[in-house]
């Protein structure tokens, strides 16, 4: 779930455009994060996670092999640990306030079982140190200056220096003369930064062990502070320097640009565009600030060696001269007598987390693959504790196996329209692979090659149940695959609807008016985009019919349980705000926090506005303009902008219960459609106890429970940590 959502500006649109926009992609990620979570929880109860200990269950979303760094919040109350992994041999590990890391080797798109247990003398060594003015690993010496910046990256592997000077934050004076959210100008882009982040600079050691070794710096200029934490890690990871960057950006006319001055000199760099790569020489009056998708590439004119920049969600830079370049982090521009648009002149202030770094490589970028060093960047490894259980895929698990790393999955995925699955993968050297090999968990016994669309396209070859072909330069292309059916299946978990006593009708459709509604104040849910059932995590709800009593006001009504009942799916929300609600399964209380069924559900920091007036100045009318319109041009007018003067800023906030089901609007009680009023249900777990017979509903009328299903799963697995953005002030 690498890439993040920071870099969406509120100056692009409207701000409250904005706000809806954020909103959306906050319901995408958390959709996305239950699917992961209820797929993950699949393929473990088939994998051996016996252990006396704590199991935790690592996925590699990537199509290569690769040894990284896993971060958990396990959670273990053994004191110090040792993890061992699949191979039964202890892996290196540490524990940062609360946070345990430890370096992991995974299989391409795959999974493996790693086990944490209580410590005992290891015999790991660490190939780190650290103090507050440098870090080591096996390939790489970093050292900062007295104003917390990386003075020098000395490349062991290569035997050379990196850096030409420091890497610096930049502050550039922008103010475009239109447009100001979009454009950038030529006139500001050749000026020198009108100054660079500085001291006093606060630097302290935030982690020091054998898995990764980190160094904090906090500084404060032009309004805005900044704490950049510098990271290096052992193992392959450490190919590898990471800057992890929280900003609390508040700096006018500005954009921010982290500047990389490179003992690399060449006229021209590259590009990723993620389906291909294009060379752009140094910055020029049409093109000074330039795309890229998560890497661009510095290689020295003699071919002998480079430097790759990676970015997990920036993706504006320029190229000053042959040996500089320039990542943009942050952007807040003037606002220039013709440009209009005042509330641009805040955009980007507020919060922002991000992590960039770089990768060093003999020859050109092809030679070291620092690209994959970009995806790992953006796609870390996914850790969740499991419970214990035997498993006959053992202790670790690929689901799809390329033959060439120059090869990269940009999709794999169920067919929309048949039990195939879609396969979608690119040629990433721009130079050609005649004999590309796809290797699934199971024999291919039939494939077809398909569009974007997953439309017919023609034939595929199989060869020895493996899908073969071939790609051209950059080229992408899409099969849909069958395969063979597995020798013994997993079991799916069985769904059991739970009858309730349903006492409010909270869904209308179009025109209608309820008295009550879902709320009590005549707002309800859309009943005509309500589903009879609702799929959620591989079980399923049974909501009652949408024109007749369908919600269920919690009074500590007492349930009964269907025999056999392992886990508990409760489909609520709440009226008024988020709300307490205390269960009871037999005699155990489960407290959850029921989440408000309106509102949004995640904000970035949002900007407060005051109304203010605007004189319209009167002026000269063309020729042949309609008198009426004439007249009005010729008189001074007042417009009220809703965003003439900012006076504040909310802080962002993201709400996590699991999503199970949204509408884009909700009924008034006029009958009418309230857009952008969202209407949300969620899905809460339970585990029943052994021979618990009774589920006893919170005593809150504030709380509406639309269904409730029973499920026989026994097994389950948890994300050791947040799957999507997090708001750590």
């Amino acid at each position: 779930m690498g890439g993040q959502f920071h870099d969406i500006l509120p100056g692009t649109a409207t701000p409250k455009a904005f706000e809806f926009s954020w909103n959306d992609d906050v319901i995408a990620m958390n959709q996305f994060a239950g699917v992961l979570t209820s797929a993950t929880e699949g393929i473990a109860s088939d994998l051996d996670t016996r252990t006396a200990g704590q199991a935790i269950v690592v996925y590699n979303p990537l199509n290569i092999e690769r040894e990284d760094v896993v971060e958990a919040a396990v959670t273990w109350t053994g004191g110090p640990v040792d993890v061992i992994g699949p191979d039964g041999r202890e892996v290196p590990s540490q524990v940062e306030a609360g946070k345990l890391l430890f370096l992991a080797k995974l299989p391409s798109v795959g999974y493996a079982v790693y086990i944490v247990k209580a410590f005992s003398p290891s015999a790991v060594a660490s190939t780190l140190s650290v103090s507050s003015r440098s870090l080591e690993n096996p390939r790489y010496k970093i050292e900062l200056n007295d104003d917390g910046d990386v003075s020098s990256i000395f490349d062991r592997k290569l035997n050379r220096e990196l850096l030409d000077a420091p890497i610096r934050l930049a502050i550039k004076s922008d103010t475009p003369a239109q447009w100001p959210a979009w454009n950038m100008d030529w006139a500001d882009q050749q000026k020198p930064p009108r100054t660079y982040v500085s001291g006093p600079a606060q630097v302290r050691i935030v982690e020091k062990g054998p898995v990764r070794v980190a160094v904090e710096v906090v500084r404060e200029t032009e309004g805005s502070k900044f704490q950049q934490t510098v990271r290096l890690s052992a193992g392959d990871a450490g190919n590898r320097v990471e800057f992890s960057n929280v900003i609390d950006w508040k700096t006018s006319n500005a954009n921010l640009k982290a500047t990389f001055p490179l003992t690399a000199r060449n006229a021209t760099a590259t590009y990723n565009w993620d389906v291909g790569t294009i060379e752009r020489g140094n910055n020029d009056e049409r093109k000074f600030e330039v795309p890229s998708h998560q890497w661009f590439d510095l290689t020295d004119r003699s071919g002998a060696f480079g430097v790759t920049i990676l970015s997990d969600c920036k993706y504006g830079s320029d190229k000053p001269d042959d040996q500089t370049l320039r990542l943009t982090l942050m952007r807040t521009p003037g606002i220039g007598p013709r440009a209009g648009y005042a509330d641009q002149a805040t955009q980007d202030w507020g919060h922002h987390e991000f992590v960039y770094g770089l990768a060093a490589h003999s020859g050109d970028w092809r030679r070291e693959q620092t690209d994959w060093q970009a995806q790992r960047l953006n796609q870390p490894l996914i850790a969740f504790e499991s419970s214990s259980h035997p498993g006959r895929l053992g202790k670790t698990f690929s689901i799809l196996r390329v033959n060439n790393s120059r090869v990269r999955v940009l999709a794999l995925k169920k067919a929309e329209d048949s039990d195939e699955l879609i396969v979608r993968i690119v040629e990433l050297d721009g130079r050609g692979v005649p004999d590309v090999r796809l290797a699934f968990a199971g024999p291919v016994i039939a494939a077809r090659e398909v569009n974007a669309q997953e439309l017919p396209v023609g034939s595929a070859k199989i060869v020895k149940g493996e899908l073969v072909t071939s790609l051209g330069r950059f080229q992408p292309r899409t099969f849909a695959v069958k395969l063979a059916e597995p020798s013994l299946r997993s079991e799916r978990p069985q769904s059991t609807p739970v009858d309730l006593p349903y006492d409010l009708a909270g869904a209308d459709r179009d025109g209608e008016r309820l008295k009550a509604g879902f709320d009590g104040e005549g707002y309800a849910l859309p009943a005509e985009m309500l589903p009879r059932e609702l799929s959620f995590a591989g079980i399923v709800f049974r909501l009652a019919p949408p024109d007749k009593a369908n919600a269920v006001v919690a009074r500590g009504q007492e349930i009964t349980l269907p025999p056999g009942i392992r886990r508990l799916y409760v489909l609520a929300a709440s009226t008024s705000d988020d709300q307490n609600g205390a269960f009871h399964v037999g005699e155990r209380l489960v407290s959850l926090t029921i989440q408000n069924w309106s509102g949004f559900i995640g904000q970035w920091d949002d900007r407060q506005w005051k109304q203010t007036e605007v004189q319209i100045p009167p002026r000269t009318p063309p020729a042949g303009t309609p008198p009426d319109i004439a007249a009005l041009l010729q008189r001074t007018r007042t417009r009220i902008d809703p965003y003439g003067q900012m006076i504040g800023i909310t802080p962002g906030f993201i709400k996590r219960a699991p999503l199970a089901w949204f509408a884009s609007h909700r009924h008034t009680p006029a009958g009418t459609n309230e857009a952008y009023a969202y209407s949300y249900l969620f899905a809460y777990t339970i585990a029943v106890p052994e021979n618990a017979k009774t589920l006893t509903l919170p005593n809150n009328e504030q709380i509406r429970i639309l269904a409730i299903t029973g499920s026989n799963e026994r097994d389950s697995v948890k994300p050791a940590h947040p799957l999507y953005d997090v708001f750590e002030r």
